[in-house]
């Protein structure tokens, strides 16, 4: 026990400031001087031992309130004057209090809880039995994360971190617990700290945070409130960057090999498919199809260029089936040059009812109305004519419509994509186009070269031709190489078209399976004989010619005779026999 016998009055000194700090709380707090007489209690401790302003005035001992309660404060403070949990009892209730000396003659008793009992254990130390195992539960679970788990308070200081933090780091327990994370940042334990970003920003904080070993980690430090809304505690989640560092290696390097694999293949086949029936195979056509597909992904306004049959509407569905557009909407097709003056601009915007003679009463819904959300291609766009540019212009810029008869403008989501077999830019020169629709529609120029600029494809669109002709009508017709000669060298005014409809027409029309040279039509027939009779060589020589060259182009496209035999549909030793014999004929002349 502690010695002494005086009535200290100085601790008491506080005053009015001090009991109405002890008054707020909830806890059961009196304080004694070393004897066992009563000092102070606050409102707690009055209504909890029923005591009055005057019986603390007199000064009544400890013992009044209960001998047993007395005897067991004196017992504990004989063994630990600073205790927690000490289990006293009065009038058969249970108590678990905290003791401290306050100063050398006074003693302060809070009662931590209480519940009425008898022999049992109090329900309240029950309660905090199950907290404490609670507690560990919660400990468990952070301790059993793969991740880092790193706690500190709401002033920055470490309370807790699990065993992966220590594996991760190579930082260990004993080094932070209880530090403050400024300071560990001040001495190099860590480059900069998501706990201290928290509590600055009083939100979520991601960061890479680099550790004295040079070794990165990825943190996410996330701020814990309480009921005034202060942090009270900063959970951190600390994930090792040098797995998902590996990982991305890795994956870089299996896309590496996927692109590889790729071009090989690429150099390996005999053609390429754009879409579903779309043959490419020179280096212009794939230069047009890459500018396609980049061009695709945007809402850019794209001007198709070139001749008739070269395949323009073909690419304007690429560039939809390969936007985001694709699930939204529709593609819609308008060829300007095949509806009447008069009736187009009803057919692209609507029209109300009562618009004109012969309009339906309901009105009718416009084709930029039908593609909202998707593509509207605007075939022959030079056909318009002049009085309806204007209008176009005004969707182009706004995209909102105004049916025919109508005054209400109604908001269209479409991407327009046109297309033209005419110089426009001449046109605009010759005031047959409008320069500002000219420009606003020519955001993204492609010129797609005719098929005579492109013999390369000529092959292997025949052969596709062929395929779809001979499954479309059962059949199994082939063409020769002499024939396939005769193909190469027409022209094709009528680009990708004419070609389809003349390899349709021999598919029908040729009784046997080969198609031969006598087969062709006159017109691809008589383009082969030499226009220079005075320089005129065998048709022999000619067709022998043509095959060596195109022979000889395949090899140094796929770079050797094997390669170029799949390419050819030729085995690879008669290509070497027939360039032989060729070189002999060529030496004796």
């Amino acid at each position: 026990m502690y010695k002494g016998d005086m009535r200290t009055e100085e601790f008491l000194n506080g005053g009015d400031a001090y009991e109405k700090v002890l008054d707020s709380l909830p806890l059961a707090v009196v304080i004694f001087d070393i004897n066992g007489y009563l000092l102070l209690a606050n409102n707690a401790a009055k209504s909890l031992f029923m005591l009055d302003d005057a019986a603390i005035a007199r000064g009544i001992h400890c013992a009044q309130i209960g001998d047993v309660f007395w005897s067991d404060i004196r017992n504990a403070l004989e063994t630990d004057p600073s205790r927690k949990g000490i289990p006293i009892q009065l009038k058969h209730t249970s108590f678990l209090c905290r003791s401290m000396p306050a100063k050398q003659s006074l003693l302060v008793i809070g009662v931590e809880s209480l519940c009425p009992g008898q022999a049992d254990e109090p329900d309240t130390i029950q309660l905090l039995h199950k907290d404490k195992e609670l507690r560990k539960q919660v400990e468990a679970i952070i301790e059993s994360s793969y991740d880092g788990i790193y706690v500190t308070d709401g002033q920055a200081n470490t309370i807790m971190v699990n065993s992966a933090y220590e594996i991760m780091t190579g930082i260990k327990r004993d080094e932070v617990v209880g530090r403050n994370m400024r300071d560990l940042v001040r001495e190099g334990f860590f480059n900069e700290s998501a706990t201290l970003k928290v509590l600055e920003t009083g939100k979520r904080v991601t960061l890479r945070q680099k550790l004295r070993s040079g070794k990165e980690i990825l943190v996410t430090g996330n701020p814990m409130f309480n009921d005034q809304g202060d942090i009270v505690m900063v959970v951190t989640n600390d994930r090792d960057m040098t797995e998902l560092m590996k990982l991305h290696q890795r994956l870089e390097h299996s896309l590496q090999i996927a692109m590889a694999y790729k071009e090989k293949l690429k150099t390996m086949q005999d053609s390429t498919l754009f879409g579903k029936d779309f043959v490419v195979v020179s280096k212009t056509m794939h230069e047009v199809c890459d500018l396609v597909e980049r061009v695709s992904k945007t809402d850019a306004t794209v001007l198709f260029c070139g001749e008739t049959g070269v395949g323009k509407d073909r690419l304007a569905e690429e560039v939809h089936k390969m936007s985001p557009r694709y699930n939204k909407g529709v593609f819609v097709k308008i060829n300007c040059g095949a509806i009447p003056d008069a009736l187009l601009e009803s057919e692209l915007f609507g029209y109300e009812s009562g618009a004109f003679t012969g309009a339906k009463k309901e009105g009718k819904i416009g084709l930029f109305e039908l593609a909202d959300g998707g593509t509207v291609f605007l075939d022959e766009v030079e056909c318009l004519p002049l009085s309806l540019q204007p209008k176009l212009l005004r969707v182009l810029q706004d995209f909102r419509i105004v049916r025919v008869g109508g005054t209400v403008p109604k908001k269209v989501d479409v991407r327009v994509v046109c297309a033209s077999n005419m110089d426009l830019k001449e046109m605009v020169i010759k005031n047959q186009f409008r320069a500002d629709l000219y420009y606003r529609l020519n955001v993204v120029s492609v010129s797609i070269p005719p098929l005579r600029e492109r013999k390369e494809d000529i092959p292997h669109l025949v052969t596709f031709f062929i395929n779809h002709f001979n499954q479309k009508y059962k059949k199994k017709k082939f063409i020769t190489n002499e024939t396939m000669n005769l193909l190469l060298s027409y022209a094709w005014p009528g680009n990708v078209r004419e070609m389809a409809n003349v390899i349709e027409r021999l598919s029908v029309v040729t009784e046997k399976m080969q198609i031969d040279p006598e087969d062709l039509p006159h017109e691809i027939r008589g383009s082969d004989l030499p226009l220079d009779l005075e320089n005129a060589i065998s048709l022999k020589q000619y067709l022998a010619d043509k095959e060596v060259s195109l022979i000889r182009s395949a090899i140094k496209k796929f770079g050797s005779a094997r390669k170029a035999s799949v390419f050819l549909g030729m085995d690879h030793s008669t290509i070497a026999r027939k360039l032989q014999r060729y070189d002999r004929v060529s030496s004796r002349a």
